[in-house]
């Protein structure tokens, strides 16, 4: 069994699965494999491999990169959609690697002093944002925006961030910034990696908009390897959908949990299921 989508306390701000913990806990479940993949950092991948040799289980080098990739329908009101592409198979310290990290969390935090400006010069309220012990990044600045503020496209899904988030990706497009899904590909394949699309499937206001059949045929023209097809929000539909899409596009199939807590499940695919992508990057 393994699970190939995992974050730890090196996730800012909302993980805390330690690598002591997470690989005792994989042990626990059965798992053979995991892979840590936190968002835009490798700072754990050393010392999680550490306890998983201790432990007995196989650790992958992996990361969830920010990134954008632009709207699979011409009909969209997003100029691009927001994705999150999963790196695996690098070496964590690898230049290019920690080149793209440390962009992705430059650039997020450049955008969001830019659009604290504004906003605020446009008259409207970012609420608690200098409550924050930290820089803020422009989830923060939407999450204040949605908190503080009666938005015009705010619909009824929307919880404040997505509904900031909302109203800063369609009326101003040019204020968010992050790398391109074919940029992380791009980094992927330079440094010998492969670059994988997390929950696709995935609904969560703007921030998760379901992929579309053109969505996973235009990145997979612009060359991402894979499809994160098991996973646990998706529906069996969904999931019948993706394996099609990746037999049809010759992308390589995974699963995980996306746990980010010891209270969040960790999951038990079997390898068999992911058995390509195993032998693709030697696990």
């Amino acid at each position: 069994m393994i699970d190939l989508h995992i974050h730890t306390c090196a996730t800012p701000h909302h993980a805390t699965w330690t690598p002591e913990t997470l690989t005792a806990a994989a042990v626990r479940a059965g798992l053979r494999m995991i892979a840590v993949t936190d968002h835009n950092t490798t700072a754990s991948v050393r010392a999680t491999q550490e306890a998983g040799a201790h432990y007995g289980v196989q650790v992958i080098s992996g990361v969830e990169i920010d990134s954008g990739f632009p709207a699979g329908r011409s009909d969209d009101l997003l100029p691009f959609k927001l994705w999150h592409v999963l790196v695996y198979g690098i070496d964590p310290d690898t230049p290019q690697l920690q080149a793209l990290c440390r962009a992705v969390e430059e650039r997020n935090r450049a955008d969001a002093v830019a659009l604290r400006h504004f906003l605020i010069d446009a008259g409207f309220r970012l609420l608690g944002i200098d409550a924050l012990e930290r820089p803020p990044n422009v989830a923060d600045i939407g999450m204040a925006l949605g908190r503080s503020n009666d938005l015009p496209d705010r619909v009824p899904e929307d919880d404040d961030e997505s509904a900031g988030m909302r109203y800063i990706l369609t009326r101003l497009p040019d204020a968010y910034r992050p790398p391109g899904v074919d940029d992380v590909i791009a980094v992927a394949h330079a440094a010998g990696g492969v670059a994988v699309l997390a929950h696709p499937g995935r609904s969560k206001g703007v921030y998760a908009v379901p992929a579309t059949a053109e969505d996973i045929a235009a990145m997979a023209a612009a060359g991402l390897d894979g499809i994160e097809v098991y996973y646990p929000a998706h529906r069996p539909d969904q999931v019948t959908m993706y394996q099609r899409l990746a037999h049809q596009y010759e992308l390589l199939i995974t699963g995980g949990s996306d746990s980010h807590h010891p209270h969040q499940p960790l999951a038990q695919w079997p390898e068999s299921w992911c058995h390509a992508f195993l032998a693709k990057i030697g696990g």
